[in-house]
């Protein structure tokens, strides 16, 4: 049995998921009044190749790896990161981390789903190698200024020039 829909009531439908659409896509800005998670990752990955370009950032210098991390990012711009065994993979220093400050940088999507806004954070702590360790560990919250549309957020683990070391992802 087919049914013919009036062309009234196809409108109304879709006018109807039309505000749905809209107040779902809402949801960025709304949540971050209530602290929502917009990301939570038990792992990141390092840098596999130099200067490859994520969302307009630019890889280090040479490829890194990264052991254990964890990230946790809130509407409200509440940002904790932890993270163990942050060095480099290859070149003179492979095995070590010999940078002794490193930032956080949150890359969320516009609306379109192209462009990237990017907030950094200030410089953390991170343990260098020494006689007794790799170095490369580190634990840090803050709270950052989120754009008001943040889709599809990663962090990226930076220099603090902003050349990207670490991700939790690679879209």
């Amino acid at each position: 049995m087919t049914m013919n829909i009036p062309t009234t009531m196809k409108r109304i439908v879709a006018t109807s998921l039309a505000v749905a659409a809209i107040a779902v896509a809402g949801l960025s800005t709304a949540a971050s009044a209530d602290g929502a998670r917009l990301l939570e990752t038990d792992s990141m990955v390092g840098v596999p190749t130099k200067g490859l370009l994520l969302r307009g950032v630019v890889g280090g210098g040479l490829p890194w790896n990264i052991g254990e991390a964890s990230v946790d990012l809130r509407a409200s711009g509440e940002l904790d990161i932890e993270f163990e065994g942050l060095v480099f993979a290859a070149g003179p220093n492979a095995g070590k981390n010999t940078i002794p400050f490193m930032r956080a940088t949150v890359s969320c999507l516009q609306a379109d789903q192209t462009t990237a806004m990017n907030v950094s954070t200030d410089k953390f702590p991170v343990t260098v190698a020494s006689a007794t360790g790799t170095g490369g560990d580190a634990e840090f919250e803050t709270t950052v200024a989120l754009p008001s549309t943040c889709l599809d957020p990663i962090v990226l683990i930076t220099t603090p020039g902003g050349a990207w070391l670490a991700t939790t992802s690679l879209k």
